[in-house]
């Protein structure tokens, strides 16, 4: 009876905090004045709990916390759904406020918060003890043999080949009804400055640019078509994705995957409406994921295929020569597609080389690799063409919203030496800037700053950077967590386009003046079927959850847990790449911005299967005959 009254506390409160509204501010204005009714009536203003779904919400938590009651307990899965409750109030109050006054504005709104954070801790750690209570129960669905015919034939037959024909036969449909591809607006400035229209820098990555612009001309020298130019670049963009998921699934199938694993990621890839798109547009992001996914793929292979123990005397085990060459078109294609792509690989092959010293050849190569391909296009070819720097700002983005939102809460706290250094740096007015400032994006305020500052203003400007942030250093630390906590709330509204549909992608025929370009097929009707159904997935329960960045910081927190509980540290290098990312988003100029996060989002499959592989007990892989004899 104890643990039955346990069990409906918890829930109540679990499905309260669920319920909408119940981390509301605390206002005044009530019949009655009296602080503890005042608090009271505040716990319920905003919840409107009428309705059948609540009783079904309530039935199915409280089931759930009754069936793990006796099961035990673990401080990592504890401290993990802590964290988990933290982010989410934090990103309630954030998306309610810009702010944390729904947390920290006084003593009383802080106990709400409080009893909040509990309802949500309640509900994350049972429904992470009830999963794995459920694959512990059915250990069939685990099973890495498949027992249906086709997925003997997807997985066991034709490992390799059958995922590519599925995917493309799914992605057969986008492809003819978006042909000849779709235009992001990011891709257009790139097109724009390497044809020549405004000044090339290295705002964009000079390879990529110049290879958009080579295609495009290309289907104008050949057939007078910028829309033939797109789809040069559009096509075999899609089939090296399809290639690079299908080897993937080639990995999970050595890392004894189960084949709902399997299937779960062919659906992801091929039937989830957001790879097929953006495997069909020209952006600078679809080849960066798709390499990134093929270097993660590469490193676990790699890691994959020796022995367990590891010492000093210890065999070395070769690599097979296909690695080599897959690490080398991984890395070029990070280097060569986005900027930070640098950072995530030196990142994640030194970090390889100190966990697994013995296949330091491979990891080697790849860091080669990206030196070299540096020093040519950064050091060689942009002189050469006369390419300078892009501006500095893309690189400021955190500390000049921090000085932004100063701005706009705290300018009568400026001196006058401060503003005088300030407005050195910014082309606009300093009232203007604290107009423009937008908690969750910085680039009204980056793009007023100035392009080119030297050193000795860039030292100025970081001392008036401390000494404000020394005054006010709760309006500095908002500011950063206004700019990330969509990384780490799954329920923050998504800032990216994740279904391009900006220049051709909205329109039938699009000029600008120097790209014509139109879709083959005249009839829109499946273009525009295909479009709905994103944003019908996007209002799906469950499902939704995938349209925003928050869902895998979590499921990658969520790994890390597990690995470490098994004392899997070594291990944890093959997940360095995906935290690689999330770092940089953290000081990228957009909150929550799902572009930004497809990289960890496309790989997502495959760190899943490492997790299971390495938490799951299946010891080594072996090699099979093919690599053998390779070597």
């Amino acid at each position: 009876m104890k643990e039955l009254r346990r069990v409906i506390i918890k829930t109540f409160i679990a499905v309260w905090a669920l319920a909408g509204g119940s981390l509301s501010m605390i206002l005044t204005g009530y019949v009655t004045d009296v602080p503890l009714a005042k608090y009271v009536f505040t716990l319920f203003e905003n919840l409107d709990g009428r309705g059948m779904e609540y009783c079904f919400l309530a039935l199915g938590t409280g089931l759930i916390f009754y069936l793990v009651r006796n099961r035990q307990r673990s401080p990592r899965v504890s401290g993990l759904s802590a964290f988990f409750a933290v982010c989410t109030v934090f990103g309630i109050s954030y998306s309610k406020t810009d702010s944390w006054d729904c947390i920290f504005l006084f003593g009383n709104q802080f106990l709400l918060a409080v009893l909040v954070m509990f309802g949500y801790y309640f509900l994350y750690k049972n429904v992470i003890l009830f999963i794995g209570m459920v694959f512990e129960t059915k250990p069939e669905w685990l099973r890495a043999e498949a027992q249906s015919r086709p997925g003997r034939i997807l997985f066991e037959e034709h490992p390799f080949l059958g995922p590519f024909l599925f995917l493309l036969a799914t992605g057969l449909p986008w492809l003819i009804a978006f042909c000849p591809g779709t235009l992001q607006w990011d891709a257009h400035g790139q097109l724009w400055m390497a044809m020549g229209v405004t000044e090339q820098t290295s705002y964009h990555p000079v390879f990529i640019s110049d290879y958009m612009a080579g295609c495009v001309m290309l289907g104008r020298r050949l057939f007078h078509s910028d829309s033939v130019g797109l789809l040069f670049y559009t096509f075999p963009q899609f089939l090296a994705q399809s290639l690079v998921f299908s080897y993937v699934m080639t990995v999970m199938r050595r890392l004894h995957s189960p084949v709902l694993f399997r299937w779960m990621a062919l659906i992801f890839w091929g039937v989830f409406p957001y790879f097929q798109i953006w495997g069909l547009t020209m952006v600078k992001d679809s080849p960066y994921y798709i390499s990134f996914v093929l270097l993660a793929a590469v490193l676990a292979e790699v890691l994959a295929c020796g022995e367990e123990p590891y010492g000093e005397s210890a065999r070395p085990v070769r690599v097979a020569r296909r690695h080599y060459g897959l690490m080398a078109l991984g890395v070029g294609g990070m280097v060569l597609s986005r900027n930070d792509g640098r950072y995530v690989i030196v990142l994640t092959l030194f970090a390889a080389l100190l966990c697994y010293r013995r296949y330091w050849r491979v990891f080697v190569l790849g860091l080669c690799v990206c030196a070299g391909l540096l020093v040519v296009e950064e050091g060689i070819y942009m002189p050469l063409a006369g390419i300078g720097r892009g501006p500095a700002g893309e690189m400021l983005s955190v500390p000049l919203q921090q000085t932004a939102r100063y701005l706009r809460d705290h300018f009568d706290d400026v001196t006058q030496e401060e503003a005088a250094v300030l407005e050195k740096g910014f082309e606009v007015e300093l009232s203007e800037i604290a107009d423009r400032y937008k908690p969750d994006i910085s680039d009204p305020v980056k793009a007023n700053f100035t392009d080119a500052p030297d050193r000795g203003y860039l030292k100025e400007y970081f001392r008036v950077w401390a000494a404000q942030f020394m005054r006010h250093p709760d309006t500095y630390i908002q500011a950063f967590l206004n700019q990330i906590y969509g990384y780490f709330y799954p329920d923050c509204p998504n800032h990216g386009d994740y279904l391009t549909v900006t220049y051709i992608g909205n329109s039938e025929h699009w000029q600008d003046g120097h790209l014509d370009m139109e879709f083959t097929v005249k009839n829109g009707v499946l273009r525009e079927f295909l479009r709905h159904t994103v944003y019908t997935v996007e209002k799906m329960p469950v499902l939704s959850l995938f349209y925003g960045c928050g869902i895998y910081t979590w499921l990658l927190l969520g790994a890390v847990t597990g690995m470490l509980t098994r004392g899997k540290r070594r291990e944890l290098c093959v997940l360095v790449p995906e935290f690689a990312v999330l770092l940089i988003c953290l000081v990228s100029p957009v909150n929550g911005y799902l572009r930004y996060m497809t990289p960890v989002m496309a790989a997502l499959p495959l760190w899943l299967a490492w997790w299971f592989y390495q938490t799951a007990g299946r010891g080594r892989i072996d090699m099979d005959e093919n690599d053998r004899n390779e070597k």
